[in-house]
């Protein structure tokens, strides 16, 4: 069997790892690492010196760890095996990734269950060789690129479910406008997948959403649509009653009395009888009476309506509820009403 006397990388410029083909080594040899890689002994599982770029004379008392581990008999003339790694420093980005099954999440508004897809792109590198060869290609097994980038496409997968459904819950984020909130659920997401990528010696440099959709023929999509509908059908109502009260103020009660009395009067000639009648004629002697109070209070009241701080903040509240405008916009215009008390 022929010694090794020169090691030199032979692999494309696209390869994370690539293993020497030979382990058969002569002390003397000569070691050439390119710029942006790193060369690793490994021997018997146990990983030893690192070489950065340049040429490298293999002698005794320039590799330490690997003397120790073969334990040469013959003072350092001895030729011995090792497997020899070479690990790409450079970035690796725009690399895909994608849930293979929708990802099942809870509107946080409603409690209705939706199905989520989504894709994107990441990116990392390796900033620790001596704890990416032991945890990649020691335990996962992966020793190219092929394989690496699908273990992690499978830790993205496996960890965004969790994540998303958390980031969905704490940021109260509205799940059929999800897709506008990329941005916000990226920075939230990229910390916690960093550490993922940590334990394994690398750096995460890309993490970006491309898209979030809900299917619209998902059943949950369709029963999300028609509560946000009766949602703000009802919110709709509720700010006209309101606006009435603040505009009317006490002539409010006065109207709901003109409201009773001008049904009960309807009523007569259906069964309401005598009470029928004299609603109706009480209420039409208070007529006059009542709508000049009415007028008087309706223009002295809408004028403290439109200024009043609580009735701002009031429909800003409801605008941020049915989604009409962000957090961001809502808390800048909060403090803008709340300056000027």
């Amino acid at each position: 069997m022929a010694l090794i006397d020169r090691i030199k990388y032979d692999a494309g410029p696209d390869e994370i790892v690539w293993k020497y083909p030979k382990d058969d080594i002569v002390w003397g040899g000569q070691l050439i690492v390119n710029e942006s890689q790193e060369c690793i002994f490994v021997k018997g599982g146990q990983t030893a010196d690192i070489f950065g770029p340049g040429t490298h004379t293999l002698k005794s008392g320039n590799i330490p760890l690997l003397e120790k581990l073969i334990n040469l008999p013959f003072g350092g003339d001895t030729p011995f095996t090792a497997e020899i790694w070479y690990v790409n420093k450079t970035p690796f980005i725009g690399l895909q990734w994608g849930t293979k099954t929708p990802i099942q999440v809870e509107d946080p508004k409603f409690g209705i269950l939706t199905n989520l897809r989504g894709h994107g792109v990441y990116g990392f590198r390796v900033v620790d060789t001596r704890h990416f060869i032991k945890e990649i290609v020691g335990t996962k097994k992966a020793t190219n690129t092929e394989q690496i980038d699908l273990l992690f496409k499978n830790i993205i997968a496996s960890d965004i479910e969790e994540l998303l459904s958390q980031i969905i819950h704490d940021q109260n984020i509205d799940i059929i406008r999800i897709n506008t909130q990329r941005t916000n659920i990226e920075e939230a997401f990229k910390p916690k997948l960093a550490e993922k990528f940590q334990k394994y010696g690398l750096e995460l440099e890309q993490f970006e959403i491309v898209s979030l959709n809900i299917p619209q023929d998902d059943p949950g999509y369709k029963t999300l649509v028609e509560a946000r509908a009766k949602r703000a059908a009802a919110v709709e109502q509720a700010m006209g009653d309101k606006a009435q009260i603040d505009i009317l103020g006490a002539a409010y009660q006065q109207k709901r009395m003109l409201d009773i009395g001008e049904a009960a009067a309807k009523n007569e000639g259906q069964g309401g009888g005598m009470m029928g009648a004299g609603m109706g004629m009480g209420m039409g002697m208070n007529m006059g009476q009542m709508m000049g109070g009415m007028m008087n209070q309706a223009g002295q009241q809408a004028a403290a309506a439109t200024d009043d701080p609580a009735a701002k903040l009031a429909k800003l509240k409801t605008m941020l509820d049915q989604g009409l405008i962000t957090q961001q916009e809502f808390d800048a215009k909060k403090q803008e009403i709340l300056s000027k008390i």
